[in-house]
């Protein structure tokens, strides 16, 4: 959850009543829009909805051919009666004007200036969208507006994240209806877009979003009552807590408030109290906000003097202190997506390198926020990470795929990703290096104190810490030695044990005064301290050495001092308990824990002999299990006590012998399960691993072919006047097409009639005058001028509807004089892919309807339960049985054994829902039929209802059509069934 500060943002509000004349020509809020191949569609449908007056300022960066003068501005000024110009270097952004990026160049923006640059030849991956939101979202703050519309690639996607973060507006154009969906789907990725909207309903948003800043252009309030007495931050907080299981409270109160303002402004809501009510009634609501609260925004390396502190002054000795079988634990708390904990991976296989020692390395990146760890586990980030990442590593560590960078195996397999709360769940343990940047700047004191002691509990001895350059250690700074100030950069000083911090109490009361009330959280934090060392005292005192252990004999924690009974082995490190103890009091603790933890009941001996450094001594074992009830996870307890005197024998309620082989018994049991699981699971492996190789092979070529692809895109689409020497050889080729089109249509027995999106006659073919009364002089008159020889009411109804959703629409319907046809209405699309009209044909299909009905009747006359399915399992045709017996079994609708449903998918059911297999064995055997394997299938299954006891046979057989398919029948056995059962009970009475 790190984060870059969230107060960056305008010093000046301009309202419209503003005094000074100058001031009434700056832009309330200044809009980016990026756009790239298929831009200049979206834009002029974008401008065409934009209102003269809007008081907004648009700035257009496209991605242009160096190499030709732009013609976007003339382009663009028939569809807007704003000021259209080209950007010029210091020119002030004034509102009502269009300003658009000049070829060769890259955009920024300071202090609402614009500012050019000379776009670099030598890098390969051009990214002015991104750099001019950046730029925008540092100037103008939560009054900044980024706008991404078709384009290729994933431009524009890390700025837009930027003016997220300093609270702006963003939009995104729909995919489906954008050109090139690349840019836009890739914006959409981060979950950081506001609205997705087609590009002319993006202006009305904007618009709106406009006038909501104006009117918010104030402080952050001060937190009072609501009427009933109840603080509505404190309403909010327990909400979103109630939902997602987060608790913000300990949060800065702050940066509560910019994050509620954003989602209030959003919603319309002006009161807090009004918000907090919405936050009850929907949970949806909950969840953007909890969201909003995640402050996502992150990169490779940021910050490269810090890194480069790390990796010089830190990295080479945390490896030189590791045998080459030792392992090195790194924790990055607050990863987000993931780019620091790779990039600290980086840094260390490069120490390693250096140093020419390799040791191994385990990288735990936690956060709270599950998306972020699913984007983070795949590795793949957009071409923008060139800007950060140096193109020696990016070559090295990275492999490009497409538009996308995806991280080396060496480098993943280092870093393991987990869902973590720091604020309430337990911290990994043993660390050499904690980084956690950015993120205790958002919390309040106690809970900073609170985890910053979780990291310092965390640390090896001599651990390292690596904070963000605004935070510090607080009263904690004597328990650290300070490596590098400037990088924030400490070393634990701890010597010996560190008992783990209590989590945090109850919310502490959110309404404080001025927003940063400090004493309520000061006696908190003292007398959380004072509880704390209470109960250390108490178990140093009264508690005997105990161990807490898990279902894996894991120690998880020592109360007392437990020095006397264990002992490190030498080899690996382990922290198994049968291990640590001595080898008498192992053996029977590990034969005491297997039984505790099967009955559930505690278990007690004494005498058990423990040779030390003076001799034969003897200790008593108690172990008593527990089922954690937030978790549902099983623990124990194992006591050990000294016995004075030496002991002669054991005293034992069970049989060691008994219970040791019986242990043993299991282990091999296990142990060999797991190895043929291994040798499956190898095999596995060995066989994904060759199929991904070749895959790999296949992939860089295409990736290659796509690269030159794109190249080849965005020049056409930039570069439109080249376009027009190639018109007149078009207009010679169309001429030529459209001379065989002609005769084609008078040739074919289809009759087809195509309309404009008017629904005016375009063209016909002669065999359509059967079907509808139409003659060539009605070539330009509405088609809903004519009549028509069918019997079909919807036939207008249904051409504008494939018009208005352009989805085809395919009926059978009579015509007059007895015969049937199949009309298709279909949505006329032009090379871009616009829908420009409807075509309609008429096919005879007298012959096959009337076969189909034939068909159709003798299997409705057949009473055993008939459906006919396609070569994918699905239903294409049922009998008249099969109908009747769904609907009076729990299917009125036939929505799951009706046509069109896959009949495979109804047979597939979890493993308790088929004790008896009939499912999974229906499936298997409609699987081997489909497929080829098998000619026919059979099996009996029962089919009991509240009523009555039924069984039925089922057949199944492949058809041998060219189209494929299966036919299955269930036939009723349930008289035979009963007859053979009551055989059975008279032969049994008989015997």
């Amino acid at each position: 959850m790190p984060a870059s500060p969230d107060d960056s943002g305008p010093t000046v509000t301009i309202p419209d009543g503003a005094a000074d004349p100058a001031d009434r020509d700056r832009a309330c809020c200044i809009v980016g829009i990026g756009a790239s191949a298929g831009g200049l569609e979206a834009l002029q449908r974008f401008f065409d909805h934009v209102p003269p007056a809007s008081d907004l300022s648009f700035v257009v960066i496209q991605h242009l051919s160096p190499a030709h003068k732009s013609l976007m501005v003339d382009l663009l000024a028939k569809h807007t009666t704003m000021n259209v110009v080209q950007a010029e270097h210091g020119m002030e952004v004034e509102r009502n004007t269009v300003y658009l990026l000049p070829p060769a160049k890259t955009l920024s923006i300071e202090e609402g200036h614009l500012q050019l640059a000379m776009k670099e030849s030598a890098s390969g991956i051009s990214l002015p969208i991104d750099i001019f939101f950046t730029a925008l979202a540092q100037d103008q703050g939560s009054f900044a507006m980024g706008v991404i519309l078709s384009g290729t690639g994933s431009d524009g996607t890390r700025g837009m994240m930027a003016i997220k973060a300093a609270g702006g507006f963003t939009a995104v154009q729909e995919p489906d209806s954008a050109q090139f969906d690349g840019m836009p789907r890739s914006a959409i990725a981060t979950g950081k877009v506001d609205a997705v909207l087609r590009a002319e309903d993006i202006p009305a948003k904007l618009l709106e979003h406009s006038k909501r800043t104006l009117i918010r252009t104030r402080p952050l309030p001060v937190l009072r009552g609501s009427a009933t007495g109840i603080d509505p931050l404190a309403q909010i907080v327990a909400a979103i807590r109630a939902v997602t299981g987060v608790d913000f409270s300990h949060y800065k109160v702050a940066t509560l408030l910019r994050r509620i303002e954003r989602r209030m402004h959003t919603a319309a809501l002006d009161s807090m109290e009004d918000y907090a009510a919405l936050l009850r009634r929907n949970s949806a609501e909950a969840v953007t906000l909890y969201k909003e609260m995640l402050i996502g925004v992150t990169r490779f390396f940021r910050d490269d003097g810090a890194f480069k502190a790390l990796a010089e002054r830190v990295l080479p000795g945390v490896i030189g202190q590791r045998a080459s079988n030792d392992m090195i634990r790194v924790w990055v708390c607050g990863c987000a997506t993931g780019e620091e904990a790779y990039s600290i991976a980086i840094l260390l296989l490069e120490a390693m390198e250096r140093t020419g020692r390799h040791v191994d390395v385990k990288i735990f990146a936690s956060d709270i926020d599950q998306d972020s760890i699913e984007v983070a586990g795949l590795g793949e980030y957009p071409l923008s990470i060139a800007e950060d990442v140096a193109p020696d590593r990016l070559s090295r560590y990275f492999t490009q795929r497409g538009d996308r960078y995806v991280v080396s195996r060496d480098v993943r397999r280092m870093v393991v990703f987990a869902v973590h709360n720091i604020m309430r769940d337990p911290p990994f343990t043993k660390i050499d290096l904690i980084s956690c940047r950015n993120l205790l700047i958002y919390m309040d004191t106690p809970l900073q104190r609170k985890v910053l002691g979780l990291f310092q509990y965390a640390l090896r001895q001599g651990g390292h810490l690596f904070l963000g350059t605004s935070e510090s250690l607080g009263d904690l700074s004597s328990e650290f030695h300070t490596v590098d100030s400037r990088a924030k950069i400490f070393q634990s000083l701890r010597v010996g044990s560190l008992r783990l911090p209590r989590p945090m109490s109850a919310p502490l009361p959110l309404a404080v005064t001025g927003h940063s009330g400090t004493a309520p959280a000061a006696a908190a934090l003292e007398q959380s301290a004072a509880i704390d060392e209470a109960i250390a005292t108490l178990i140093n005192i009264y508690v005997p050495p105990t161990l807490l252990v898990n279902e894996q004999m894991a120690i998880l924690h020592v109360f007392g001092d437990a020095s006397s009974y264990l002992r490190m082995p030498s080899g690996e490190a382990t922290l198994n308990a049968l291990k640590l103890l001595p080898s008498s009091v192992g053996l029977v603790a590990g034969t005491a824990l297997t039984r505790c933890f099967r009955m559930g009941e505690e278990f007690a001996l004494s005498n058990i002999p423990v040779k030390d450094r003076e001799g034969m001594t003897a200790a008593s074992l108690r172990i008593r299990p527990f089922t954690s009830r937030k978790t549902g996870s099983r623990y124990a307890l194992m006591l050990l006590e000294p016995v004075s005197a030496p002991p002669e024998r054991m005293d034992s309620d069970f049989d060691l012998n008994e219970d040791a082989a019986e242990r043993i018994r299991g282990l091999e049991q296990e142990l060999m399960s797991r190895g043929e699981n291994l040798q499956a699971t190898i095999e596995e492996l060995e066989t994904a691993n060759e199929e991904l190789q070749a895959t790999n092979e296949e992939l860089l070529a295409s990736n290659e072919e796509l690269q030159s692809t794109n190249e080849e895109l965005q020049s056409v689409n930039e570069e439109l006047y080249s376009v027009n020497s190639e018109y007149q050889a078009k207009v010679e080729e169309l001429t030529e097409i459209t001379n065989d089109l002609d005769n084609l249509l008078r040739s074919t027995a289809i009759g087809t009639v195509f309309l404009d999106g008017d629904l005016v006659i375009r063209r016909f073919t002669p065999a359509a005058t059967g079907f509808i009364n139409i003659i060539p002089r009605d070539i330009g008159r509405s088609i809903t001028h004519l009549s028509t020889n069918i019997d079909y009411p919807d036939f207008l109804a249904d051409i504008r509807t494939v018009f208005r959703e352009h989805t085809p629409i395919e009926r059978h319907v009579r015509v007059r004089d007895g015969r049937w046809i199949q009309t298709r209405i279909l949505p006329y699309l032009t090379d871009r892919g616009l829908v420009a009209g409807v075509v309609i044909t008429f096919v005879d299909v007298t012959v096959t309807k009337e076969a189909g009905e034939r068909l159709q009747s003798v299997i409705d006359s057949l009473p055993e339960h008939i459906a006919v399915l396609d070569r994918d399992g699905v239903i294409t045709m049922t009998n008249a049985a099969w109908d009747r017996f769904a609907r009076q079994n729990g299917a009125p609708e036939l929505e799951r054994c009706g046509v069109g449903t896959n009949y495979l998918n109804v047979c597939a059911c979890e493993p308790e829902e088929d004790e008896d297999g009939v499912r999974r064995a229906v499936r298997e055997g409609l699987a081997a039929i489909l497929a080829g394997r098998s000619e026919q299938f059979v099996v009996e299954y029962p089919c009991h209802s509240a009523e009555e006891r039924r069984w039925f046979l089922m057949y199944a057989a492949r058809l041998d059509s060219p189209v494929g398919g299966v036919v299955v029948s269930h036939i009723n056995i349930t008289r035979r069934k009963m007859m053979e059962l009551k055989l059975a009970d008279g032969m049994e009475a008989a015997q």
